[in-house]
């Protein structure tokens, strides 16, 4: 299929490597026929190999940034210059009002880079047909450099993930601006399109876009329980994560189990005390952070994964975690919480199981109906068959691609 018509990914700062969700994408579009840009705010800083095997020796004329430096002396003497810029024409006086709201909210970095980029558009001329935008912060600054007729963007499409639509400091800068926010609203989950829908924003401009994963690349399995039950959780070690609950859940069970945890982060040394105190602490084997060839060899070892993702005292939520999905494609028994947009990926004692959160005797209690429930196969293949028919990657790329060229 040869396709003309071009899209932008508008971001922060490319390529972050942890974000393989706007890395897919942008492939994914790619690989469909489209002529496939990113505009950066910050400089473009590609240590790793990503850009080339993406774009190949296209790189610099699809990949381009807008802030030649960040946060530096001269930044603030542009910022000055950007709002005088801004001052000088009516159509670009909301751009003014909206680093003054951000200024008065305390988050004076946003309020800078707004006006310095306001600056450093005048002259770049650029016109895109179709720019997807990756985290509602982002779109709402690029409508307004839109109608400001700093940047010609026909369409705007608006990918809301997690923490810009649930953490408090972020809904405090933003929740106004999304309830009116321009052009296709694109949540990942139903929760964040009620949550959109709660700021004000139009129901007809919101369609719900899964991440999803590449199911063809999981083998599926059936295997009978190990005895011990073997867990495994994989999460960066943050509040968000629960991964105390996992912990307590596992230490205090009355069940002969043995817990896996990959992934580091900043909790990961209180975690280690909690178990070292423990007289069940040969139970936790904490792994680190892992290449995923490791992860995807534990993950053929485990019978149960176990995320019990909570709210953060920051106000922040999941989105649908992946590695759910990835287990779920797996054949592997998933154990979550009723939790952000979790529920609409596992059906409770259908595709998984959910316990509420932070409930580390439910996880115990959950974990004792797991074993002994018959339909375990079943289970499987009812998970298996909902990553295919709602998160495969491929389908989801194919609803994004009508989207941008109805």
């Amino acid at each position: 299929m040869s396709i003309s018509k071009k899209v932008y990914f508008f971001v922060r700062t490319f390529p972050v490597l942890s974000q393989t969700f706007v890395l897919n994408q942008v492939k994914d579009l790619k690989d469909e026929g489209l002529d496939v840009h990113v505009l950066a705010v910050n400089p473009i800083n590609d240590t790793s190999s990503v850009l080339s095997s993406i774009f190949g020796k296209d790189v610099n004329e699809k990949v381009t940034s807008i802030l030649p430096e960040p946060h530096s002396k001269k930044s603030w003497i542009v910022m000055l210059l950007g709002a005088l810029f801004c001052a000088c024409a009516k159509r670009r006086w909301p751009i003014i009002g909206l680093a003054s709201r951000l200024a008065r909210k305390k988050n004076f970095f946003s309020a800078k880079d707004l006006l310095c980029l306001a600056w450093h558009l005048r002259n770049k001329n650029i016109v895109m047909e179709n720019c997807i935008a990756h985290f509602g912060s982002n779109g709402v600054v690029l409508d307004y450099f839109r109608k400001a007729k700093l940047i010609d963007c026909e369409n705007l499409f608006t990918v809301f993930h997690g923490y810009e639509i649930s953490r408090y400091d972020q809904l405090k800068l933003w929740e106004e601006e999304y309830g009116k926010l321009g052009g296709k609203l694109l949540p990942i989950s139903e929760h964040w399109a009620e949550s959109l829908v709660s700021f004000g924003a139009n129901k007809s401009s919101i369609e719900v876009v899964h991440m999803g994963v590449d199911v063809d690349t999981f083998s599926f399995s059936d295997k009978e329980l190990s005895s011990p039950l073997q867990v495994l959780s994989v999460a960066r070690a943050t509040e968000k994560k629960g991964l105390k609950y996992a912990i307590d859940a596992i230490l205090n069970s009355e069940l002969d189990v043995h817990l896996t945890l990959i992934g580091d982060g900043k909790l990961l040394p209180s975690l280690r005390v909690m178990v070292e105190q423990h007289s069940n602490k040969s139970r936790i084997t904490f792994l680190g952070a892992c290449p995923p060839e490791r992860v995807s060899s534990e993950l053929k070892k485990t019978d149960l994964f176990l995320l019990p993702s909570v709210q953060d005292s920051m106000g922040d939520k999941e989105g649908i975690p992946v590695s759910l999905m990835e287990a779920m494609a797996s054949g592997v028994i998933v154990l979550s919480t009723i939790h952000s947009g979790i529920p609409e990926l596992i059906d409770d004692g259908v595709s998984g199981f959910l316990v509420p959160e932070r409930d580390a005797l439910a996880i115990q209690e959950k974990m004792k109906e797991i074993i002994k429930n018959p339909t375990l196969s079943l289970v499987r293949e009812n998970a298996r068959a909902k990553v295919d028919n709602e998160f495969n990657a491929a389908t989801l790329s194919k609803q994004l691609l009508s989207l941008i060229t109805k």
